[in-house]
């Protein structure tokens, strides 16, 4: 009796209008559930850079849900990484066709074809990007920057300039901004956004060297000073910055004090020593004759 019951109102649930639908999506939204599971352990397994496994889960997902634009983008990336850029190729375009109002989509696509060299195709791809997401400040940063490696740096400056209004309190913005404007010379412009970007980021370190050097540019050595005493504050075990901060009281003719920073810092070893390098040829100026030479 009970069991000829629920075979009525399992007749009676299947004839109603609509069950077969429902049906479909229940199915669906369990196929597409698969799917994020496939997804999310590809994504595992690039990580740790285990591409051929990746790609087979990855296949998997988007055979379980062909419309995941995602495990397309993921698909492509782990196929370039793997050097297998035909498949990588097939792989951006499925998810192009399946998202094409998706802006990462394109912005995959854009290291794809930055990576096999069309640059001009790469730009197509990232305004493409930007027209799919108009708000998104990391969209304009890429295409800012490409055109930065490509020496158009007025192009640049524009884009980076909409995303630091689109991110205001974003430093990174502010320090690639600053980073055109040193390019260009504009050392007080350059010096303006780093003083934004560390005000982001109130300990980041790279963010003060880099303002030490558009203080140095403009002759403002007294200010380079504060950012050097700064920055061995925040970095204390930074071999580098005691030898610059040692280095730049030398030059101010403080040579008692710049020889107590030469003895922290120590001996540089060769990676120290190219940080140097690198810091005087941004700065403009050679490493000081009389100081102790580096690795000494």
């Amino acid at each position: 009796m009970i069991r000829r019951q629920f075979n009525r109102r399992e007749t009676a649930e299947i004839t109603q209008p609509g069950y077969a639908v429902s049906r479909r999506k229940r199915k669906n939204e369990s196929l597409q559930s698969q799917a994020k599971v496939r997804l999310l352990v590809g994504n595992y397994l690039a990580e740790r850079e285990h591409f051929v496994e990746a790609i087979e889960q990855y296949k998997q997902a988007t055979a379980l849900d062909s419309r995941n634009a995602e495990a397309y983008v993921r698909l492509g990336d782990a196929y370039l990484a793997s050097g297998n850029e035909q498949y990588a190729l097939k792989a951006y375009r499925q998810a192009l066709k399946m998202a094409p109002q998706n802006g990462d989509s394109y912005l995959s696509f854009s290291d794809f074809l930055l990576h096999t060299g069309r640059f001009k195709a790469a730009r197509v791809a990232l305004k493409q990007a930007i027209d799919c997401k108009p708000d998104c400040a990391y969209y304009y940063y890429r295409l800012a920057w490409l055109y930065f490696g490509l020496g158009k740096l007025a192009q640049a400056e524009k884009l980076l300039q909409q995303a630091v209004e689109l991110a205001p309190d974003d430093g990174f913005y502010h320090y690639k901004l600053g980073e055109v404007y040193f390019h260009q010379c504009d050392w007080a412009s350059a010096a303006a956004e780093y003083e934004a970007a560390i005000k982001c980021s109130p300990c980041n370190d790279f963010y003060h060297l880099r303002l030490t050097s558009a203080y140095i540019r403009q002759q403002l050595y007294d200010e380079a000073l504060a950012m050097f005493q700064r920055i061995v504050k925040i970095a204390p075990d930074n071999a580098a910055y005691h030898y610059l901060l040692g280095e730049h009281l030398e030059r101010m003719g403080k040579p008692e004090q710049a020889q107590a920073y030469y003895d922290r810092a120590g001996p540089l070893d060769m990676y120290d020593r190219d940080y140097v390098r690198r810091v005087h040829q941004r700065c403009g100026y050679l490493p000081m004759a009389s100081g102790p030479a580096p690795g000494a």
